[in-house]
């Protein structure tokens, strides 16, 4: 239980910050923050086999966030809930609506990466996907970003 605790200390703000921006728009932020460390407290023996217990909490809240997105049936683009209300940087707000337009997959690892400052190795364990996936996507998101900005 101890370790739960200093889990939610350490990362707590990062997942609500997460959730609020990726699944803010279907659910309570913090009621899926609540069930994020709910669900790791049912699963101790998890924990204590976690390589990084960050990215195992992440991947935690993603799929809850993700339940709470197919539960909610008229969806808010993403851009609403990753825009900030002021955006005085016109270029800033171009790169916005660029990383919003990839493919869900690209956007999701970039924004990982960049946002949550995840390493590749944490990223592929909150995926579920290889390390060299988590590669080839953000190589891939990058190469699209720069083409859209040409």
């Amino acid at each position: 239980m101890r370790d739960l605790e200093r889990l939610y200390q350490t990362h707590g703000a990062a997942l609500l910050a997460y959730l609020r921006r990726g699944f803010g728009w279907c659910a309570s932020p913090e009621d899926m923050l609540h069930d994020t460390f709910v669900a790791a407290m049912r699963r101790p023996q998890r924990l204590a086999a976690a390589q990084s217990p960050r990215a195992w909490l992440f991947g935690i809240a993603r799929h809850i966030g993700l339940t709470a997105a197919r539960r909610h049936r008229n969806p808010a683009p993403l851009v609403e809930a990753t825009a900030p209300a002021d955006q005085t940087d016109p270029q800033i707000a171009d790169l916005r609506e660029l990383i919003a337009a990839l493919p869900d997959a690209l956007r999701e690892t970039l924004e990982l990466r960049l946002r949550e400052r995840i390493s590749y190795e944490e990223i592929a364990q909150v995926l579920a996907i290889p390390i060299g996936t988590v590669r080839s996507r953000l190589h891939a998101a990058m190469q699209q970003l720069r083409e859209q900005m040409k």
